[in-house]
């Protein structure tokens, strides 16, 4: 089942909401009830089974769905509790442990030299590769909910994959997609890692959708600045001509104020621009969270190259994986900031890896 990737706002019909959509359809689907909702601008109804409504709580055996919230019907929105009421559904019709395995793969010539030289650029250090030898690596799946709150709401699904060995995020193909997959029941799954068990791929999946997060809602945070910068122009003028009214009277044979009274007045208006100021400031403050939602740990057919790098007279061993999803070796990671690179620089005594950003700043 495919959960929804991304979206932006709420109002009229976006993308998050065409995709909560067919989610929503999917999940009833898949536990043996029946969505009939064909546009997100309007609501829809679904009937389920009666044990099932009764045990996941849902609004009855027959309810409507809506992406906005109406009266008696599911709110099908990412800040409603819909994520909890899909977590009871699935927790009671669809098992959440669960062994899966992927047909072997062909795994090309263990010669990996050439590619090695063609795929990777060592800045300050000398590479030593050796033959290539087969093995498996685990990966870590997170789809990760990020956020941004201002004015205005930006909200997006991330899927990342991380290499749980060398801790790079991995640009994978949704695995649960590949032809072959099949359900293994000859072993129990492992425990599920989290954040605490697992830090170093949960580390470099949050890096990785915080980058993806700065690209993806650019436009957003341009479109609120935007407003901020209207919205002080116009406090601005407001107040400016309030501090000129301060310095005389208008009406018609009034005495001028005295020069007290005028500084008087122009304070008080500076004062309560610099509050009106802040207030703007507060409600236009951005607000951004990453968290996950979803983690799966999936194990791949691999061919694993170990790698001597030599930094003066230091060395330190390093592997490499090709992947046979991907058909190409994958980047290595940044030991400071987690991003994925084909561009290493070592430091002198640890040979530790920095992507050309870290090593700029080093």
């Amino acid at each position: 089942m495919s959960v929804p990737a991304q979206g932006a706002g709420e109002g009229h019909s976006t993308s998050l909401d065409r995709e909560l959509q067919s989610f929503t359809i999917e999940l009833f689907d898949r536990v043996g009830g029946v969505a009939d909702w064909p546009e997100p601008e309007s609501p829809g109804a679904v009937v389920v089974p009666p044990a099932l409504a009764k045990e996941a709580d849902l609004p009855g055996e027959e309810f409507e769905v809506s992406t906005v919230m109406r009266r008696g019907a599911l709110h099908v929105s990412l800040a409603s509790d819909f994520l909890d009421v899909a977590g009871r559904v699935l927790d009671l019709a669809i098992p959440r442990d669960g062994s899966f395995r992927i047909g072997e793969r062909y795994l090309t010539s263990r010669d990996l030299s050439e590619r090695v030289a063609r795929t990777f650029v060592w800045q300050n250090a000398r590479a030593l590769p050796k033959p290539a030898e087969p093995g498996h690596a685990e990966y870590h799946i997170w789809n990760l909910h990020a956020s941004i709150r201002s004015e205005d709401v930006w909200e997006r699904l991330f899927r990342v994959a991380v290499n749980a060995r060398t801790g790079a995020p991995v640009d994978l193909p949704d695995i649960f997609q590949e032809p072959g997959l099949a359900g293994d029941v000859t072993e129990e799954p492992s425990a599920m890692p989290g954040p605490s068990s697992s830090p170093t791929t949960y580390a470099a999946a949050v890096a990785e959708s915080k980058r993806r997060m700065v690209a993806s809602s650019s436009e957003f945070v341009r479109r609120i600045e935007g407003r901020m910068d209207r919205d002080r122009k116009r406090l601005q003028e407001y107040y400016r001509a309030l501090s000129r009214e301060a310095l005389g009277s208008k009406r018609r044979g009034a005495e001028p104020p005295s020069p007290e009274e005028v500084a008087s007045r122009k304070k008080a208006v500076d004062l309560e621009l610099r509050r009106k100021l802040a207030e703007l400031g507060e409600n236009y403050a951005l607000r951004a969270e990453v968290r996950p939602i979803v983690l799966a740990r999936v194990t791949l057919p691999v061919l694993i190259v170990p790698i001597t790098i030599q930094r003066k007279q230091a060395r330190r061993l390093y592997h490499l994986f090709w992947n046979p999803l991907l058909r190409a070796l994958e980047p290595l990671s940044c030991s400071r900031c987690h991003r994925p690179t084909f561009s290493a620089t070592f430091t002198n005594d640890t040979v530790d890896l920095l992507c050309t950003p870290c090593s700029e700043t080093a």
